[in-house]
């Protein structure tokens, strides 16, 4: 069984072989959400998310980013904001491409789990059975890793192998790693710890040529990407893609500034790090993780996906096969990320409530998984309390009037309206919902704060001056004014 200590619930007691028990993903609320339509809720959500997005970008100084949100069968809100090229002023949008890292892993999973699905290969067959090449006399356990550790990063193998090719650009070719693996490649015994490996998918990309007798870059484009319909996702750089590619640049250092990055191919650790995307193509992949769709896989499958192999001590997100997996407040999600020289990534998927969330962006110093975890907390926030929204709607034709984003010299904040009723939230906040304050209407434009920090102004007034069309420019939250202000 999966073991738990009496600590945290993701600390595991290791050195026990490969925690696969499978837990199951909790369903407690599958039924409710199923007959539950969160058309209007998610779109609320969107409007919180598109404002605190825009404010990231502006206030931390990012080039660009783009995001797409599913829900169901359909893209519910698909944006880029900033510049795909900041030298020519090229502005990025939803269909701007990026470069995508280890998000490819998931790519390379379908794949393995297509060829699964057929017969043809066995989760815990070895990987020697189909590369006879790969065993090493330094490291004779080796020999027993199997595909299933690979998926899970269990096998023990080192990162990403001798070459420095995250700082000189220069990725290797299949024989420095069939050279590497021979020379040994483990860092721990098999099934004893986890540990990340980009070594790992590359070998698996080498399995799924094969095993299917395709070249990886074949197989993966005619059974994942094309089923889909992707237009603009491949392993390696296309013409398609390329016209339409984001630069990736820098750090944002204080003696150069942001620098472009050069367009790089990743050769044979395509498997583990080569994709490039745009958020349309990839929210196709995140609607296909969900129950019912079955384009790649069919339902079992994807449910042997989502099973929990390896609790980790580390860290608040667990391993399954190809996904992590982590929760945001009680709901439980799936994805993975990446980082690639100029890009971030990251994506997360809820198949109960059948919601997903990508985030791309274009630069190095920003780190996608908070982005991604900001918008995902706000969706949790707008589902999980839309009835006690409700509570203090405003009887109003023209509450959108309140909109906006206001000024003060100790920061910046935004008021949204969910469900009819006015909310206050903290664009600085590192958690958008610090600071989320949602205000009683009192009549005219006077309102009460009913929630929110309790050091801030609970209780108190909040008012809003408005011009001759309704819509705010000035915001009085007890008697410290703030006053409207758009981004550029």
């Amino acid at each position: 069984m999966v073991q738990r200590s009496g600590m945290r619930w993701f600390d595991i007691v290791l050195g026990q072989g490969l925690q696969c028990g499978y837990s199951p993903p909790s369903y407690h609320n599958k039924e409710k959400y199923m007959n539950l339509d969160l058309t209007t809720r998610l779109e609320a959500a969107t409007k919180f998310i598109d404002r605190w997005l825009a404010h990231k970008l502006y206030i931390d100084r990012l080039p660009g980013l783009s995001v797409g949100i599913v829900y169901g069968d359909k893209i519910l809100f698909k944006k880029g904001y900033g510049y795909a090229n900041l030298e020519q002023q090229v502005k990025a949008s939803e269909t701007t491409c990026y470069r995508i890292a280890s998000f490819s892993k998931i790519f390379t999973a379908l794949a393995v789990m297509h060829l699964f699905e057929q017969g043809k290969l066995h989760l815990d067959d070895r990987v020697q059975q189909y590369l006879p090449w790969f065993s090493s006399e330094q490291a004779p356990q080796t020999a027993q890793i199997t595909l299933r550790q690979l998926l899970t990063h269990t096998a023990g193998l080192d990162r990403d192998g001798v070459t420095p090719h995250w700082v000189d650009y220069r990725f290797p070719e299949l024989q420095e790693i069939q050279r590497h693996i021979a020379e040994g490649g483990l860092s721990y015994t098999p099934a004893t710890v986890w540990k990340y490996s980009n070594v790992g998918y590359t070998l698996l990309g080498e399995v799924v040529r094969a095993v299917s007798g395709l070249a990886y870059e074949e197989y993966v484009t005619e059974h994942v990407v094309k089923p889909l319909g992707m237009t603009h996702t491949a392993p390696v750089l296309t013409e398609a893609i390329t016209q339409q590619l984001a630069l990736g640049y820098s750090r944002n250092l204080p003696e150069q500034g942001r620098e472009p990055f050069p367009h790089i191919e990743t050769h044979v650790m395509a498997s583990a790090t080569g994709f490039s995307s745009n958020v349309v193509d990839l929210c196709q992949l995140i609607m296909a993780q969900f129950e019912g769709d079955t384009r790649l896989l069919r339902d079992e499958t994807k449910r042997e996906m989502r099973r929990i192999q390896w609790l980790r001590k580390e860290g608040d997100a667990d391993w399954c096969l190809g996904f992590e997996t982590w929760k945001v407040n009680q709901q439980r999600y799936y994805g993975h990320g990446g980082s690639f020289q100029g890009y971030r990534s990251r994506f997360g998927f809820d198949p109960e409530r059948k919601v997903g969330v990508v985030v791309l962006v274009n630069a190095m110093d920003v780190r996608a998984g908070d982005l991604l975890q900001g918008a995902l907390q706000i969706i949790d926030y707008v589902i999980t309390h839309w009835d006690e929204l409700a509570q203090d709607a405003v009887q109003s034709e023209h509450i959108e009037g309140y909109e906006g984003m206001f000024r003060s010299v100790w920061g910046d904040v935004a008021s949204v309206t969910l469900n009819n009723s006015v909310n206050l939230f903290n664009l600085g906040a590192p958690n958008p919902l610090l600071g989320l304050s949602r205000l009683h209407h009192e009549g005219g434009h006077r309102f009460t704060m009913v929630d929110g920090n309790s050091i801030d102004h609970i209780g108190e007034p909040v008012s809003f001056v408005c011009d001759e069309q309704g819509v705010a420019q000035h915001l009085f939250v007890g008697p410290d004014p703030s006053e409207r202000f758009e981004l550029p």
